[in-house]
């Protein structure tokens, strides 16, 4: 009996190891490798028709379509790693014909530092037990019927 429960507990210690890897973005048929245009020939209808909606457009200008796709690897409760990224950006003229193609991968990408400083809110600060118990004894809302007050009848 003993043995089955250790062997239980070192599966379960084991399971929290296993790294997830995971794939977001498009996703290239098979037997491609890149996305590409004829520039100048290649229009948004033809982009659609072959690689389908891109990922983002950006809201103000549609001249710019971005296709995006980039695979992850996480280990139990650390932050994943970005393992690949791929982004294409196509560029067209007013007329809708390809004008340019870029593609960045993950050694184009920049570390961006965050500021890890708050904004400080009014109010007031509360411990676990005045957040666990603060509406004991509280009246529930009054539900249905009339409503009294200003407007709201007698």
């Amino acid at each position: 009996m003993i043995r089955i429960i250790f062997v239980i507990v070192f599966a379960a210690v084991l399971a929290g190891c296993v790294s997830t890897r995971n794939r977001h973005g498009f996703v290239m048929e098979r037997g491609e490798d890149k996305l590409e245009a004829e520039i100048g020939i290649d229009t948004k209808e033809s982009i659609l028709a072959r690689y389908g909606e891109p990922s983002v457009r950006p809201p103000l200008n549609d001249d710019r379509w971005y296709y995006l796709s980039f695979s992850t690897n996480a280990r139990a409760f650390y932050n994943p790693d970005t393992t690949s990224r791929y982004i294409v950006e196509f560029d067209f003229d007013e007329q809708g014909k390809v004008i340019n193609v870029a593609t960045y991968n993950l050694e184009d990408g920049m570390d961006i530092n965050l500021v890890g400083r708050e904004t400080p809110t009014r109010g007031k600060e509360l411990t676990f037990w005045e957040q666990l118990l603060g509406s004991v004894g509280q009246l529930p809302a009054p539900t249905g019927g009339q409503q009294g007050g200003p407007g709201g009848g007698p």
